[in-house]
């Protein structure tokens, strides 16, 4: 992870963050505001060597002075004084007073020993500070006197001091405190926010160490091998318009698919496909819902396009197209119905779908058979471009033994909903049936985050706020448009081609999206696909 990646990350976790830090600061209040008050008294001590007689003796007598300061400062929190102070706090009558805290230090370039004692009330921290200052002095002499008290195991402490050059003198007791100790609340407010932080970022950190779901077009890219080819954002319009059978493409949603049949235009210049199988790696993910609109938007670049539904299982394309759904794909692979009666036109000119049909009981064996290969040839060779929307390929095998029938397979993926472990399951089972993995779509990535989807985790919205500016008014309704424009409008204007011939157009071919609606109208089928009577009107939705 590069610090850019952290940035990124950190900012995307900024509500976390934020979260954190107030939690931390309320932490850290809490612990300054119910904590027991404390009382703060000090007293001081003196070492003093030798004597002042002479300025050598002086001198000598003060460098050892300071010598002993450093060292019985440490004298403060050992047992030996710790036992001294409880039994002179006993006589004073003062035991609770044993419970603070003690700390003693040497004032700089000074024999001076500082003893700071803290105590639950006033009483008790200026007796612990005296307590602890007359420890000190009686464990110093001991100390000094150690060879000679056990000579002499009957001197009293008067006679002792009396054997030693270097003494401990009291040179300032504790007086008793006024008021309590006043805490830092600003340090410890700030304590808490910068630990708040901390533990805000780690989690942010470890939520995406161990995130397990596609988030980006990275994630696709490095788990398959193959780029992605289209990011549809989220609109619940596509599916209220795919159930009501009223497709429209439109707005962000409605450039994304555009965006799609250009790639898969430019797939390969050379061998450009003629029959893709769409599926996903579990259902609900939204592959017949990008077959419907993906099929839509062919039709209008004047390519001839038939829609197969060949999920026999769950399908779905005659509630989109509002057509019945008796009729159709099983019918013909049982060879009850030709295939120029099973085709259904739309309001689409150009666009045809053929339906499941019947729900069979061996879809597998119907979808893996020599017929269906012949079907999908038999359309292919017509000029038509063959769209099929296939099962779930961890479900079942039915997308897998399609694929191996035409040019490649179109991976679908939810952002934020399927697992990164199902891709790459899914591409080891393309890889094992030899199938051509074209690429992946990304559905359901959220418009406030494709810049996430796009270019890495943190990225928020960018490069895609004007984009959706674009679409909107100042008032953020949606822009009605005059006339729908390509992605290949946008860059390059309108462009003048060549009329559409009356057979339906090589997939890969060059079109003019402003005559779209024209030269479809123009497309029509081989001669032995061409339905019986008069031409049909529109399918009317099924009731």
């Amino acid at each position: 992870m590069t610090v850019i990646d952290l940035v990124r990350l950190l900012r995307r976790n900024l509500a976390l963050l934020i979260v954190c830090g107030l939690v931390g600061i309320a932490v850290a209040a809490a612990y300054i505001f119910t904590r027991p008050v404390q009382y703060v008294a000090e007293s001081t001590a003196m070492v003093v060597a030798g004597d002042s007689s002479s300025v050598g003796g002086a001198m000598s007598g003060n460098t050892i002075a300071q010598q002993r300061a450093s060292a019985y400062s440490t004298l403060v929190g050992t047992e030996a004084v710790d036992n001294r102070v409880r039994a002179t706090l006993n006589k004073q009558g003062l035991p609770k007073a044993a419970d603070g805290t003690l700390d003693a230090h040497v004032v700089t370039g000074t024999s001076f020993i500082r003893i700071t004692a803290t105590g639950t009330s006033a009483q008790n921290a200026q007796g612990l500070a005296n307590a602890a200052l007359l420890g000190v002095q009686a464990e110093a002499l001991r100390m000094e006197t150690y060879s000679q008290a056990r000579a002499n195991p009957g001197y009293s402490q008067a006679q002792l001091e009396k054997l030693t050059a270097i003494h401990v003198l009291s040179y300032e007791p504790a007086g008793l405190p006024a008021t309590p100790k006043q805490d830092n609340v600003p340090l410890y407010l700030a304590l808490g926010l910068v630990a708040g932080l901390v533990v805000g970022g780690v989690i942010a950190v470890i939520k995406r160490m161990f995130d397990v779901k596609i988030r980006s077009q990275k994630d696709v890219e490095e788990l398959t091998g193959h780029g992605v080819m289209a990011i549809i954002p989220e609109d619940r319009q596509l599916t209220k318009q795919r159930k009501s059978g009223d497709l429209e493409l439109s707005g962000i949603a409605g450039e994304a698919f555009r965006q799609l049949r250009t790639n898969l235009r430019f797939i390969n210049v050379d061998h450009p496909p003629k029959a893709v199988v769409v599926t996903s790696a579990n259902p609900g993910e939204g592959k017949s819902t990008v077959c419907s609109y993906l099929a839509r938007s062919v039709a209008r670049s004047g390519q001839a396009t038939v829609l197969v539904d060949a999920d026999m299982r769950r399908p779905m394309q005659h509630t989109a197209f509002g057509i019945d759904s008796h009729v159709g794909l099983s019918q013909v692979l049982a060879g009850d119905v030709s295939l120029e009666d099973a085709l259904n036109p739309t309001d689409v000119p150009g666009l045809r779908v053929l339906v499941a049909g019947r729900i069979p009981p061996n879809p597998s064996e119907l979808l893996g058979s020599v017929r269906m290969h012949n079907l999908i040839a038999r359309l292919t060779k017509a000029g038509y471009f063959v769209i099929l929307d296939a099962p779930p390929l961890l479900a079942v095998t039915d997308a897998g033994l399609l694929a191996t029938s035409t040019d490649g397979v179109i991976m679908v993926n939810v952002v934020g909903g399927t697992h990164k472990e199902q891709v790459t399951l899914c591409t080891k089972r393309l890889d094992q049936v030899g199938a051509v993995l074209l690429g992946s779509v990304l559905t359901r990535a959220p418009k406030k985050s494709m810049g996430d989807v796009l270019y890495g985790f943190g990225a928020g919205s960018f490069g895609y706020s004007s984009y959706n500016a674009y679409y909107t008014d100042e008032k953020g309704k949606k822009k009605r448009r005059k006339k729908k424009m390509s992605l290949e409008e946008d860059y390059f204007g309108q462009i003048e081609l060549a009329p559409v011939n009356s057979r339906p157009t090589e997939f890969g071919s060059a079109s003019d999206p402003a005559a779209e609606a024209e030269a479809a109208s123009k497309a029509r089928p081989a001669a032995d696909l061409a339905p019986v009577g008069p031409r049909p009107r529109p399918a009317r939705r099924a009731r």
